[in-house]
């Protein structure tokens, strides 16, 4: 008899369920499938971590069919930060909101986004759990994972819900996930995925701006010492710089509302990034005084429907 090692921290139960309750088999290329995105995408918490996890697969458990994954970890200093930030990735897993988490700063989002601060953070013991579920939330390994399995899955025709438990040693109460087959199709992504991001007091150098009225051409620019080609959707602004009633000189910025939408392919992990200016509220150079951009208010119309009736004499009887 053989009993588990004490470096095992946490214990992961995935469980097929079927129409026929009495059905323990699947179709074992889509059963392999299955297991492969699942692995690799709590395997994917690694590149955050010096250590490798050793992740094992216990003998099957009865009912429907049911696979019980172990996650050894054999440094005692990351312990308790891996168990955390592994049972968070397994819950954003069957999580169908591929929407990302956001933190209050750019400075913090910035810190989460660099993989090698995020392992000096995690060595330090310094993340919260905001910071875990952000750093989870925007996993792009686990994302692709969490697509491909249920694209695996959905395959099975007799599969009627995913249930999975993920237990830690202490006493904590497992958590417990059920995703219907209903719901599957929540979790697979498009072929590209999109994210928008407003930015609303954005900073931007103008480096070179289109001065011909009617040109789609991208302007150049600087924003947050990147150099970056955006459009300006802000007609009124537009036309001042057509009319030649704002001149560019070196130096000259804009401040104004910036909508940027990151789209990503999921298959090749391209990026391409979009980015439009929707207002501009003023501009100026350093060391001069600001001025503002004129914007034409916007007229509300309101229609009344004459009544059909009006003409018309009604008579009551008292």
């Amino acid at each position: 008899m053989t009993t588990e090692t004490s470096n095992t921290n946490l214990k992961i139960e995935l469980r097929y369920c079927f129409d026929d309750e009495n059905k323990h088999s699947m179709n074992a290329e889509i059963f392999n499938e299955c297991e492969r995105h699942f692995i690799k995408g709590i395997k994917s918490i690694e590149k955050y971590f010096e250590d490798t996890i050793q992740l094992k697969i216990k003998p099957r458990k009865e009912g429907s069919l049911i696979d019980v994954f172990t996650i050894a970890i054999n440094n005692p200093v990351i312990t308790s930060t891996l168990t955390t930030l592994t049972t968070i990735f397994v819950t954003k897993f069957f999580d169908s909101k591929f929407s990302t988490a956001k933190h209050k700063t750019d400075e913090t989002e910035k810190r989460l986004e660099n993989l090698q601060i995020i392992k000096e953070q995690i060595k330090a013991g310094t993340l919260t759990a905001d910071d875990f579920d952000y750093i989870a939330s925007n996993d792009k390994d686990l994302k692709k994972q969490k697509s491909n399995f249920f694209k695996s899955v959905k395959k099975e025709t007799e599969i009627t819900k995913i249930e999975t438990t993920t237990n830690t040693n202490s006493n904590v109460v497992p958590t417990v996930i059920i995703v219907g087959r209903e719901d599957f199709n929540k979790f697979i992504l498009t072929h590209t995925t999109e994210q928008s991001v407003e930015t609303q007091d954005a900073k931007i150098y103008i480096v070179a701006p289109i001065l011909i009225k009617g040109r789609r051409d991208s302007w150049k620019g600087i924003f947050e010492d990147d150099s970056i080609d955006f459009k300006i959707a802000d007609r009124d602004f537009l036309d001042q710089v057509w009319n030649k009633q704002i001149n560019f000189q070196n130096g000259t910025f804009i401040n104004c509302q910036l909508k940027t939408t990151i789209l990503t392919n999921i298959e090749t992990e391209e990026t391409k990034i979009f980015r439009e200016v929707e207002n501009v509220s003023n501009y100026g150079e350093d060391n001069t005084p600001i001025k503002n951009v004129k914007h034409r208010k916007k007229t509300t119309y309101i229609i009344e429907q004459p009544n059909l009736f009006s003409d018309l004499e009604t008579e009551y009887n008292e």
